[in-house]
């Protein structure tokens, strides 16, 4: 049974289409089977942008590209988890039941149960705090933590975790399955664009070309930045379609990656393949979006295409390597920080679709603070 301590936490909470408030709630005393996580910092995405618009589970808490230290951690999830108070961790947006036929199979991102942080569970359900916008957040069972080191930057760990785990699980074999030397071209110079640039690079690719628009211009440079090879305009006077023409001598690409969030790239991704190429898609995510594919086109040419949607268990790892071992050229990256009362100006410049704004994180008060503290004081040392 979960009680509740005296003193109150922050958080901000959707209370209805386009309206955020600053709330307090009890902070929670944990039971056996789950923890409470000091947030040190929030990573804000797209999906965020459409969330605050939806009127579905209100009110709720924000948040689900979470990174904090374990305040407090219950006997039996100290054991299931690994961890222990004082420990900095990564949390996973999904909240696996671990007994539906998808996680079984290792894929608990489509549990059947549907639960997930700052998405779909509200501030009725106790103890209220299912959000990473918020001081303190509840850990329930099920819940997939990543412990992360020290050294890797609040803000930098808590926007570049989730992006890198999508990537490294969208590039693999079940998504686009790169391998080495081949060309890829990925649709889109957001976040995630940007995280699947540096994923494809690490897994050998040949060439990576990343498609922008005009006004993506500090993107696609970050792009160039992290390893894209060539970068291509969109709106530009040459189609997409030639410029991959002319960069891989009429090749054309052995795998798309879209995270565009545009219907005009989705049907376009596939006449950018060479015989037997894959599409990896992860947009568009709305049913309104839905596009015509070029399907005769695909069929005379073996064209895959693959839907992509989060990320499976087994990348968490290799992104926090890849995290660990690339904060330097990450860290430029984060272009604006936002504190908990400003958490919808952090989704504004998300949605403004301000080029400038690559990638938006908030921090919640007493975040810094701890991160301070603990690389004053090593968890090994304490």
């Amino acid at each position: 049974m979960l009680s509740v301590a005296d003193n109150g936490v922050l958080a901000a909470v959707l209370c209805g289409p386009m309206r955020i408030e600053l709330q307090t709630f009890p902070r929670p005393a944990i039971d056996a089977d789950s923890a409470l996580l000091q947030v040190e910092a929030n990573g804000i995405c797209g999906t965020d942008v459409h969330w605050r618009a939806d009127p579905t589970d209100i009110p709720r808490v924000l948040g689900h590209e979470v990174v904090g230290r374990l305040v407090d951690v219950g006997e039996r999830a100290a054991d299931r988890w690994g961890v222990a108070p004082g420990d900095r961790v990564a949390v996973e947006a999904g909240i696996a039941c671990g007994s539906c036929g998808d996680c079984r199979s290792g894929h608990g991102q489509t549990c059947s149960a549907s639960r997930s942080y700052g998405s779909n569970i509200t501030t009725a359900v106790a103890p209220a705090l299912w959000g990473g916008c918020a001081q303190y957040m509840y850990l329930a069972p099920g819940t997939l933590l990543t412990r992360l080191p020290d050294d890797v930057p609040a803000d930098v760990a808590a926007g570049w975790f989730s992006p890198l785990s999508n990537a490294v699980d969208w590039l693999g074999p079940l998504g686009a399955d790169l391998q080495p030397t081949e060309t890829i071209v990925i649709l889109g110079p957001g976040p995630q664009g940007l995280s699947a640039t540096l994923v494809a690079k690490e897994r050998g690719a040949g060439m990576v070309i990343l498609v922008g628009l005009r006004r993506d211009a500090a993107r696609l440079a970050a792009g160039r930045a992290i390893g894209a090879d060539e970068t291509v305009l969109a709106d530009g006077s040459e189609s997409v379609e030639a410029a991959v023409r002319r960069l891989t001598g009429g090749a054309m690409a052995h795998r798309v990656l879209d995270v565009s969030g545009s219907t005009t790239a989705a049907a376009m991704a596939p006449l950018l393949l060479r015989r037997r190429g894959t599409v990896a898609a992860a947009s568009p995510i709305s049913a309104r979006d839905d596009v015509c594919l070029p399907v005769s086109h695909m069929v005379w040419n073996q064209i895959r295409w693959q839907g992509v949607l989060s990320n499976r268990a087994v990348a968490a790892e290799p992104a926090a390597a890849l995290l660990t071992a690339n904060v330097a050229r990450l860290e430029p990256l984060i272009t604006h920080r936002f504190e908990l009362a400003e958490t919808s100006a952090a989704i504004d410049a998300v949605s403004a679709g301000d080029s400038s704004a690559i990638k938006v994180v908030v921090l919640p008060p007493g975040g810094r603070a701890a991160e301070r503290e603990a690389l004053a004081h090593p968890s090994g040392s304490r």
